[in-house]
């Protein structure tokens, strides 16, 4: 699939991580792309249970070695990591970390996590990719406000053979349409976007 993936990750329909979802989009159907945009919130997400039952690299072999494996929509998510060579994502913080259902979901990538450090074929043979996302905190200092969300995405997309792009971060933007309007940081999102899909092309 030569298409790009943008997650957004916001639990606030409407909010300003969607519209940099969009803005993301934007910019790489701006670059000849095409995208779509997938709402995790919408997605029916169950809670990992640490029951270990991915560990047992002996027994379970595949792209769902998880014990909740259909029962949700954690898989029809993670699908797009290993078919699309564009994945981006937008996101507020929340106490300085990530929404609780992206969190979530992030969770669930043990699976991957487990099946990359067995060396499974299906796993290590992914191509070397690059994964953008934009932050977004209403809080307006704070020297660590991204490090935790960054640090997480970073290495839950290494499960997938790609690095995180330093992402781009902004400030003091909480009402909703506090990024609606604001030129710069609009055309700031856009030429990621842009940016994201000439550097997988």
């Amino acid at each position: 699939m030569n298409k790009a993936i943008v997650f957004a990750c916001s639990h606030r329909r409407g909010g300003n991580s969607d519209r940099a979802a969009r803005l993301l989009a934007q910019g790489i159907t701006e670059a000849g792309g095409e995208a779509e945009v997938l709402y995790v919130r919408n997605r029916e997400i169950m809670h990992c249970l640490a029951c270990g039952y991915c560990d047992k690299a002996n027994k379970v072999q595949g792209q769902r070695r998880c014990v909740l494996g259909a029962k949700d929509e954690a898989w029809d998510l993670f699908q797009h990591f290993f078919s699309s060579p564009c994945i981006l994502f937008a996101s507020p913080v929340y106490f300085y970390h990530l929404p609780s259902r992206f969190k979530t979901w992030i969770d669930r990538g043990q699976q991957y996590w487990q099946a990359r450090l067995d060396k499974e074929p299906w796993i290590a043979s992914l191509p070397k990719r690059t994964a953008h996302a934009v932050l977004v905190a209403g809080q307006p200092s704070g020297d660590k406000l991204f490090e935790g969300a960054r640090l997480t995405i970073k290495y839950f997309v290494q499960n997938f053979n790609m690095d995180l792009a330093d992402p781009l971060v902004f400030r003091g933007i909480d009402d909703r349409n506090d990024l609606k309007g604001q030129e710069t940081f609009e055309a700031q999102v856009v030429e990621l976007g842009k940016q994201a899909w000439a550097s997988s092309s």
